[in-house]
């Protein structure tokens, strides 16, 4: 990415496009949509993902055929309906499982992780730089491979295309949720890089991304997207992206996607902060993820003639690092 593109709007997106996409949630197919749900007691590993038991227009007859092949016949059946202009997609958002700057921010407290631990490559023997998963991380993502490999059976569709933030913690999470699901021809598992889909950019080091050349080395059969540099060009040591740039860069992203992906089931498995903002550029309720936590969305997208509103710059969303280790104090919230 350029410098003056960098400098010339809020965030490290690609330039503005001439047109975007207003997106409208599609209610009454996921119980994570639905305003009744309360995501502090919501399973989706006891509830099917979360998708609602219902008839379908485009239901047969006095057939007892399960609600997954309904359900698919029927978003197929209005996506390739869909006006000029118009189109309709369900996401499968999940969030990467436990890292190891998780566990951090857990031992020393907020407080003290926002000031001062977040800001080095690891402390007490923990390593947090572009974090790894920690062992519990790792069966969060087997859990959620044992449940495709339930809910394939039962005629879930698999996704088209497999999306994921360039940070190990999410191609791990990824690789372990997918590699080895018996998959329909045509629907291979290929992890596909995407740098937009990133949690929130700069100052805390386990948001840093290694380099291309090391995520090849690590992680040989992943794809990535045309210009994707080998350093990273994003990250910044001294400015933390606040939550309106953070917004705008996950609104390009989906942008990009509609834009260029004909599928319809599209996964992306990506970062709380991530996620979040994709939910809100959407106009979806907040729905907080445990790590390892997984939402799908019924999406439809209409094509605007005019670029997205770009937010003005905002100071960094980080406090100034503090001279040394701060005390335990401060309440827990989970990270990306």
């Amino acid at each position: 990415m350029s410098s003056d593109i960098s400098h010339s709007i809020p965030v490290p997106a690609s330039s503005p496009r001439n047109f975007h996409f207003k997106y409208t949630v599609q209610k009454g197919f996921f119980l994570q949509s639905e305003n009744s749900t309360d995501d502090t007691t919501f399973d989706f590993k006891k509830q099917n993902f979360g998708l609602i038991e219902r008839v379908y227009p485009t239901d047969k007859q006095e057939t007892d055929e399960k609600i997954w092949p309904r359900f698919e016949r029927y978003i197929r059946s209005i996506a390739s309906s869909a006006k000029e202009g118009e189109s309709f997609k369900v996401l499968f958002l999940g969030r990467h499982g436990q890292g190891w700057h998780n566990v951090a921010e857990a031992k020393y407290g907020t407080k003290a992780w926002d000031c001062y631990y977040s800001f080095l490559d690891g402390y007490d023997n923990l390593t947090w730089s572009d974090a790894l998963l920690t062992p519990v991380g790792q069966q969060q993502a087997r859990d959620v491979n044992t449940l495709w490999k339930e809910q394939l059976q039962y005629g879930m569709p698999a996704p088209e295309t497999y999306y994921v933030s360039p940070l190990t913690r999410t191609i791990e999470t990824a690789d372990l949720s997918f590699q080895d699901l018996e998959l329909p021809q045509g629907k291979k598992y290929k992890p596909y890089i995407k740098e937009l889909l990133r949690e929130a950019l700069g100052v805390h080091t386990c948001d840093r991304r290694s380099t291309k050349t090391q995520i090849s080395q690590s992680f040989p059969h992943v794809a990535f997207e045309p210009n994707f540099s080998d350093l990273d060009p994003l990250w910044e040591a001294n400015y933390r992206e606040p939550r309106s740039a953070r917004r705008y860069r996950l609104a390009t992203f989906l942008d990009d996607v509609f834009a260029n992906d004909d599928g319809v089931f599209l996964s992306f498995t990506s970062h709380s902060g991530a996620i979040a903002s994709i939910l809100e550029a959407i106009d979806h309720r907040a729905f907080k993820l445990e790590t390892g936590g997984v939402i799908l969305v019924v999406l439809k997208a209409e094509r605007v003639e005019r670029k997205r509103e770009v937010p003005p710059k905002e100071p960094s969303e980080a406090p100034p690092m503090c001279d040394g280790p701060p005390g335990m104090e401060g309440n827990h919230v989970s990270v990306g």
